[in-house]
């Protein structure tokens, strides 16, 4: 269960309640559908949009990325993240950067439902460093859901989920695998855990290279009752399991979507996810460096009207963060992009803000990425009449 605080029955929304800077379109390529947006950002305030694109390549999908400066203004175009291969589709991009501004992006190459893992770097300009790299590319396992992190030296963890079997009697396992700063291999693949039915890891990293994944673990997917655990557990630098998996959540009559993590500078982190059934709210937990509770879970929305779902966060590598998700307008009228700060103790910091503006049509798939000075951007791709989807960022600061 989680908790309301006392500003979630206040019922205020503000908009643009931190100091914003510029709302932008990030893509150039404006027809069909972008999807699928993720960002991250450097200490200096740069950032670096990825997000697939239909039919932008001349084919099916290729994943793209832009960069741009701390003011939002474009340093390239959009250019072509993987390697053209017309047998090959692509999904779900995300992208870490380290302090100089390099970046690895990690998606799932499609081919003909054969789907794996794969990361490309790049230098601060744009530049690819490799070619793409395999991440597991185990036979007969069908890969997904890839996330990263990075932390100040450039090393980063990539987890994604694997899947053996169909999709319909198949077992899902979070896995992991560990990189040094120059993208170099430090781990084999290994999975989070070895009981099954495991999807939607997230990760997040510390200074001293310590990580701790967050995932969402399904119930019996056969009997009663049916529903989701969100689970987490810590890591070394090495890979090695801190101590056993933990669950934040042990009501299987409610569904639990969507977890999110990042840390802090103290090594402390917060997970972040939907509560369900139907109409969802959003929920945080904190918890310091050894994974104990800081708080119970607390609801994070001031709007309790509508649904509220896909939470993402982002940190400043010290003490404040920032969760991001959708908020659907109950009538069915639109979605738009919420916003909440908040300490690492979890005590929120002002009130829920709207991200987007425009509040016609769908606003949704938030990704966030913060600098160390509070400067934060949100991406997210809206609906356009009459021409699919576009990728937009928000930046400001706090």
């Amino acid at each position: 269960m989680c908790k309301r605080r006392l500003c979630a029955a206040i019922g205020i929304v503000l908009i643009l309640a931190v100091v914003g800077l510029a709302q932008l379109q990030v893509n150039s390529y404006d027809r069909h559908y972008q999807t699928y947006p993720a960002v991250a950002m450097n200490d200096a305030g740069d950032f670096v949009v990825v997000w697939r694109s239909h039919v932008a390549d001349g084919r099916g999908g290729g994943v793209f990325a832009r960069r741009f400066d701390h003011d939002g203004m474009a340093l390239t175009d959009e250019f072509k993240v993987n390697l053209s291969d017309v047998d090959v589709d692509t999904w779900s991009p995300a992208v870490a950067m380290a302090p100089g501004g390099d970046f690895v992006v990690v998606w799932v190459a499609d081919r003909e439902g054969d789907c794996d893992v794969v990361a490309r770097q790049f230098d601060a300009a744009g530049a690819p460093l490799t070619e793409e790299i395999p991440v597991a590319g185990a036979a007969g396992v069908f890969e997904s859901d890839p996330r990263i992190a990075m932390n100040s030296t450039g090393a980063f963890v990539i987890v994604w989920t694997n899947r053996y079997g169909d999709s319909y009697t198949g077992r899902n396992y979070a896995a992991a695998r560990l990189y040094g700063a120059d993208g170099s291999p430090v781990s084999d693949p290994f999975e989070i855990s070895d009981r099954p039915q495991q999807r939607w890891p997230d990760v997040a990293i510390d200074e001293t290279g310590r990580f701790v994944v967050a995932w969402s673990r399904m119930g019996d997917t056969y009997n009663r009752p049916y529903g989701e655990y969100i689970m987490i557990r810590q890591f070394d630098a090495d890979g090695i399991p801190l101590g056993p998996e933990m669950s934040l959540t042990g009501d299987l009559n409610s569904r639990w979507y969507g977890p999110a993590v990042a840390t802090g500078g103290d090594g402390g982190f917060i997970v972040t996810w939907a509560i369900g059934p139907f109409p969802c709210n959003i929920c945080a937990q904190p918890f310091n460096r050894d994974a104990e509770p800081m708080t119970s879970p607390y609801v994070v929305n001031t709007c309790m009207e509508g649904h509220q779902g896909r939470p993402c966060i982002a940190s400043n590598g010290d003490s404040d963060f920032l969760i991001a998700w959708d908020c659907h307008d109950p009538s069915g009228a639109g979605c738009r992009v919420g916003g909440q700060f908040c300490t690492g103790a979890g005590d929120p910091s002002g009130y829920e803000c709207s991200v987007t503006i425009e509040t016609a049509g769908r606003n949704w798939y938030p990704d966030a990425a913060m600098a160390s000075d509070g400067r934060y951007v949100v991406v997210w791709i809206a609906e356009i009449e009459g021409s699919g989807y576009d990728v937009f960022a928000q930046t400001g600061s706090r």
